[in-house]
């Protein structure tokens, strides 16, 4: 009989974790994305292919490259045979996407294409990907304790109990499934981006429009989750990387329009850092079901996608 476990299964006695089996999924599902939504830019089927072959080593050496760098615990083993022994675990899914689209720059260039439009194609396919990989965290465990990969701090309301949003660990004690609303924003989030493939005519835009709305959505979920998954006291390193990823697209939609729209850029920018900040130390200091800490919390990440969506339309107009 095969072996049955909750994170893998065997096959001929070799263990299949459910993890990368989805994480392999959301890769062959990216690609076939990247077919389609590829067909809309103008991509040459020689250019998804080279991606395919490329975006896997670069994307899978970035997350770990980024992981070893920024976690605190990695820190404390820290050793050039550490970093390789990669079946142990350790991954950013920010260096895993900063490695696909650097095989995307590369791939349109090789071929040829335009950067901008090759990046447009690129983005509902990632979005994929992360949806994906994060049904995988469901199955990820630790070996001392429970699987808490994905799941935020102790919950202290108890009505969810019992539901599919929630992992207790036998204790009384009971964690919200944040992987769960990932998953389906970066589903939602990868339709937005095919839509915007088809809407936004100049190169690039789709891409920095869907690069926008991840960055802020995905500021809000790394508060939520409360893993220690490369974090600094109560700030999520991933959660930094996310907020240069929506400031990057509002600093160029406003420096289209106007150098007073730049500035105005940097306000915003500074003012919802500023407030995620302070928002995260009375988070720290509280339970996560604080609803209103949390509703505060996004309409100040509001602030970049509602002014960096009219940057950009008035910026077309003109």
């Amino acid at each position: 009989m095969p072996e049955e476990s909750l994170y893998y299964f065997s096959v001929f006695g070799l263990k299949v974790y459910y993890y990368g089996l989805c994480a392999a999924v959301g890769a062959l599902l990216a690609l076939l994305t990247l077919c389609f939504s590829g067909k809309k830019r103008g991509l040459k089927s020689d250019a998804v292919l080279l991606f395919g072959v490329l975006a896997l080593p670069l994307g899978l050496i970035c997350s770990r490259v980024l992981f070893c760098m920024l976690d605190a615990n990695f820190a404390m083993i820290a050793s050039v045979s550490a970093a390789l022994r990669i079946w142990d675990g350790g991954l950013s899914m920010m260096g895993a996407l900063l490695g696909a689209c650097a095989a995307g720059l590369i791939c349109a260039r090789i071929t040829k294409t335009s950067a901008g439009a090759f990046l447009d194609a690129l983005a509902p396919a990632l979005l994929v990907f992360v949806a994906c990989a994060r049904v995988g965290e469901r199955f990820i465990s630790d070996e001392y304790f429970m699987n808490l990969l994905g799941r935020s701090r102790p919950l202290a309301i108890k009505w969810l109990d019992g539901t599919f949003l929630v992992t207790s660990d036998g204790y009384g004690v009971s964690y919200l499934n944040t992987y769960i609303f990932e998953a389906v924003c970066a589903f939602v989030l990868a339709v937005v981006a095919f839509i915007a493939l088809y809407r936004e005519k100049k190169p690039g835009d789709a891409f920095l429009v869907a690069m926008l709305l991840f960055g802020c959505t995905q500021v809000l979920w790394e508060s939520l989750r409360f893993d220690f998954h490369m974090r600094l006291s109560f700030v999520s390193l991933q959660q930094v990387l996310a907020a240069v990823m929506f400031a990057v697209p509002l600093l160029v939609f406003a420096a289209r329009l106007s150098k007073k729209a730049v500035i105005w850029a940097v306000v915003i920018i500074a003012v919802a850092v500023g407030a995620a900040v302070g928002i995260e130390l009375m988070i720290d200091r509280r339970d996560v079901d604080n609803l209103l800490l949390y509703v505060l919390y996004e309409r100040f990440l509001e602030l970049p996608i509602v002014f960096g969506l009219i940057w950009k339309n008035k910026a077309a107009r003109e």
